[in-house]
């Protein structure tokens, strides 16, 4: 392209105002610097008369070689006067002579050639010729720099998003295979006995059962919590077994005399109003359920002993110095 491009403007030179005269009155070269390092320019330029009617052709880049054709210009045209202006450059260290440059000159009657010797330059090396190491070697190939967070960026955003879709596809499965019956899921951990015994008696509290003339539901309901308490924490079939029988088996569930009396009267006084719609007062009532949230909150395991909330509870526990926890 660059070849192709100096054609073009030499061929743009070739049209010139015909003057009268045949002769060149005059030509001038000149060459500066001509002292260079390699790749620098250098400015060669051509000043000439040239003589009516006659077309003139400047010399290119094959008469200039090895020299390199930078760039060319025309300084200034006029009927009696041409000046061309080159850029030239080498890349080659050494000594150089430019001689016998032609410019042709063509008229009506023939073409004539006309040599100009613009002399020599010196083109200088870069390198110091003294350091061995100043040899011309390949270029080092590119330097892998060190990774940094923001070159890390998409792939750690990749990875999170990767590891969000594995664990939400992994439960995905798990979820179709505990529909379909594959996983049968771990049955939750019973609740302890003394949990369901409190609930049920705050339950019956909240029902106000006596209150509303149903004596009778009150204390089966209340005989029976008491039962299944002491049948889940002494693991025996209390619920199944009469009040008589019950209380014969009293060293599992009842070993301290007082505690006795008490669980004993409850369910004595349960069966006398649910077989002979025995009449209790509004305080057997109240000291019934008392007796059962004490009963359950003082024989509960050791592991379970804390202070119940105030949902849970009717009155708060009688003298704890004189209950006897059992194991």
């Amino acid at each position: 392209m660059k070849l192709k491009s100096i054609r073009a403007s030499l061929s743009l030179l070739t049209l010139f105002l015909l003057l009268n005269s045949s002769l060149f009155s005059q030509v001038n070269v000149e060459l500066e610097p001509r002292n260079i390092t390699v790749g620098d320019p250098i400015e060669m330029t051509i000043s000439l008369s040239p003589p009516e009617d006659a077309t003139i052709i400047l010399p290119g880049p094959e008469e200039l070689a090895p020299v390199e054709i930078i760039r060319m210009d025309t300084l200034s045209t006029g009927k009696h006067e041409l000046s061309v202006r080159y850029i030239l450059s080498m890349f080659e260290p050494g000594e150089f002579k430019l001689v016998d440059i032609p410019i042709l000159i063509s008229q009506a009657d023939g073409t004539d050639t006309l040599l100009i010797n613009p002399g020599s330059f010196v083109v200088e090396s870069i390198l110091d010729p003294a350091d061995s190491s100043s040899e011309i070697r390949d270029i080092h190939p590119p330097v892998k720099l060190a990774w940094t967070l923001q070159d890390l960026k998409w792939y750690i955003i990749s990875a999170i998003l990767l590891l969000v879709l594995l664990i939400a596809g992994y439960h995905y499965r798990r979820y179709l295979k505990i529909r379909r019956g594959e996983i049968t899921l771990p049955a939750p951990p019973p609740v302890p006995s003394h949990v369901l015994a409190l609930n049920r008696l705050e339950k019956l509290r909240i029902k106000r059962l006596w209150q509303n003339g149903y004596l009778k539901e009150y204390h089966s309901e209340l005989n029976e919590i008491i039962k299944e308490y002491i049948g889940g924490r002494y693991e025996i079939n209390a619920l199944e077994m009469t009040t008589y029988d019950l209380l014969e088996e009293r060293k599992k569930w009842a070993v301290e005399e007082e505690l006795f009396k008490q669980v004993k009267r409850l369910l004595s006084t349960g069966d006398l109003v649910k077989f002979a719609r025995y009449k209790t007062d509004p305080h057997e009532n109240d000291k019934s359920l008392e007796t059962a949230f004490s009963y359950v909150d003082t024989t509960k395991p050791l592991c379970c002993h804390s202070e119940r909330s105030e949902e849970s509870r009717l009155n708060p526990p009688g003298d704890e110095d004189s209950s006897l926890r059992s194991e």
